[in-house]
């Protein structure tokens, strides 16, 4: 979880500083550390360890956590629509995936 938490930062600031744009929405990584701290429960996002369950078994995919921002007003509604954001959660939802694979 060190791991994760140590790349989530890291990947956060390099976002932020190269990507101006996104420094005013949620990063991708951000969101999903959101959807794992049970910060998306209203939107029907469980957490913690359901959350990684639920992601692994691909029940938790990126528009399905973007989603749930949208209606929890963390994000706006044409997020829905920026394939490069919904691919940056899916490689982050994917690393997370790997992660808890590789610890088996």
């Amino acid at each position: 979880m060190k791991k994760f938490l140590f790349f989530g930062i890291s990947f956060s600031i390099i976002l932020a500083t190269s990507m101006p744009a996104l420094a005013l929405e949620i990063a991708p990584i951000d969101l999903v550390f959101q959807g794992y701290q049970g910060r998306l429960l209203n939107a029907g996002i469980p957490g913690y360890a359901a959350f990684r369950q639920a992601v692994f078994l691909g029940k938790i995919d990126a528009e399905t956590l973007v989603k749930g921002a949208v209606a929890e007003g963390k994000l706006p509604s044409s997020t829905l629509n920026d394939r490069s954001y919904l691919r940056r959660v899916e490689l982050s939802l994917f690393k997370l995936r790997a992660g808890g694979a590789s610890r088996g």
